[in-house]
């Protein structure tokens, strides 16, 4: 409240200051107008003192949070993105083994596991199930060549 009363008393004060200089101003010449532009300025300059004072970082700061919470937001969407986009890999290579393994007439389960690496690609694949021995290295043969899942990542239950 005190800030306010000291505010209102300057502007007060700085009006009466210009008033006065006004009033014994020469009204016409060179010197009355200057006297009378800068009375106006000190009018003004007492009128917007406080927002000269003012730090608009104090203000505008909480941009700065905005940003950072944004920036988080990205990474977060993009972590998401990466997940379903390696769900999505994962689950058509456990389907395109299946429909290889059906083409064999076998009855497998499949489990992929993805490297680490961008972008994902198999690395070890756990297979379940009944198989012939043809139909074993048939697939054996084309998860190394089509997928490059070596041997010693295939690992055959059953």
């Amino acid at each position: 409240m005190g800030n306010i009363k000291e505010y209102i008393i300057g502007v007060v004060a700085a009006a009466l200051l210009c008033g006065i200089v006004i009033a014994l101003a020469d009204k016409k010449g060179v010197l009355g107008v200057s006297l009378k532009l800068l009375s106006g300025l000190l009018l003004v300059l007492a009128v917007i003192s406080p927002w000269t004072t003012i730090s608009f970082d104090r203000w505008f700061g909480w941009s700065g949070s905005i940003g950072d919470e944004g920036a988080q937001l990205v990474a977060d969407g993009e972590k998401m993105a990466q997940e379903s986009y390696r769900a999505s890999i994962k689950e058509q290579l456990e389907a395109y083994i299946l429909d290889e393994a059906r083409a064999l007439d076998c009855t497998l389960r499949v489990e992929v596991t993805l490297s680490e690496e961008e972008p994902a690609v198999p690395e070890r694949v756990v297979l379940s199930g009944s198989i012939s021995p043809y139909a074993r290295k048939t697939m054996e043969h084309m998860l190394h060549s089509e997928l490059g899942i070596s041997q010693e990542e295939q690992i055959w239950i059953g």
